[in-house]
């Protein structure tokens, strides 16, 4: 099966991010491990750029709003097939996505394309939240005893 044109762009600029920055590049076989290490983590969930441009905006954004924070920070990115395979674990709808985790737990995410100064000061933000349960994706949960929700 051959990659569309915009995921072999894409495949390229997160293996230049790789190249130049250091970040991992993450699939569904790797994802665990480097989420679950010590430390903080940021991770970029992105999708086919024909479908979300802003995918690449966050490609070009990310370094710089990593430099910025200042803090020791482990960055991991993932292809448009592992990002949708690993969203709804993390209750990501909007595209592209950051998802900030320390030492394997969840501290938040940031959805969509923002403007500059929203990452400078979401990320941080996020990196000294304290962990929290993920959000949901509103499906519902049946109780074996009840034929209804809740």
């Amino acid at each position: 099966m051959s990659l569309s044109p915009s995921i072999e762009r894409l495949n390229e600029r997160l293996a230049n991010l790789h190249a130049r920055h250091g970040y991992s590049l993450l699939n569904l076989d790797s994802y665990a491990a480097f989420a679950r290490a010590p430390g903080n983590a940021l991770i970029l969930f992105t999708e086919d750029p024909a479908k979300v441009p802003e995918t690449w905006d966050l490609t070009v954004i990310l370094p710089e709003a990593v430099v910025r924070t200042n803090a020791d920070l482990r960055v991991g990115v993932l292809a448009p097939a592992d990002a949708r395979s690993l969203a709804a674990r993390y209750g990501i709808r909007i595209w592209p996505a950051l998802l900030c985790l320390r030492d394997g737990e969840y501290l938040g995410t940031i959805e969509g394309l923002k403007d500059w100064g929203a990452y400078v000061r979401l990320l941080p933000e996020l990196l000294a939240a304290a962990p929290s349960r993920p959000p949901g994706i509103g499906i519902p949960v049946l109780n074996a005893d009840t034929a209804h929700c809740h």
